[in-house]
């Protein structure tokens, strides 16, 4: 019969063994968030074309009365984005954070970088094909 309170007695190795697990698993879990915020990092801030070989011109239309998660989502229908959040984050971040999009008609191109079109849709510049 055993004894209440009975503890199991370990010797010195086995808690240093099991300390220096513990303290293995933790540096593992940090470096593996690092590497996580550096990849989400490295594809939300990269300005990759989503196909740098698309040449043919797709139309866009913007309406006075569409957000800004409108414009994304038809980006991305169109297949000039890869994600809608990436292209919002990238223009929260951008210096057309607090520009609207100008309402109109514009022709992409897959070869085309996100912060080509965004700087398009805001108004800088003419909408030119990247080879």
């Amino acid at each position: 019969m055993r004894e209440k309170g009975k503890k199991i007695i370990m010797s010195e190795s086995g808690r240093l063994f099991f300390k220096t697990m513990a303290r293995v698993l933790i540096i593992c879990a940090i470096f593996g968030i690092f590497c996580i915020a550096y990849f989400v990092a490295e594809d939300t801030f990269s300005n990759p074309a989503y196909d740098r070989d698309g040449n043919r011109p797709i139309e866009v239309v913007i309406r006075k009365s569409d957000t800004e998660s409108d414009v994304a989502d038809q980006l991305k229908e169109k297949k000039l984005i890869n994600g809608t959040i990436r292209f919002r984050i990238r223009k929260y971040f951008s210096r057309y954070k607090d520009e609207s999009f100008v309402p109109g008609t514009y022709h992409f191109y897959q070869s085309q970088g996100m912060d080509d079109i965004l700087s398009i849709l805001c108004g800088e510049h003419e909408t030119e094909e990247i080879p």
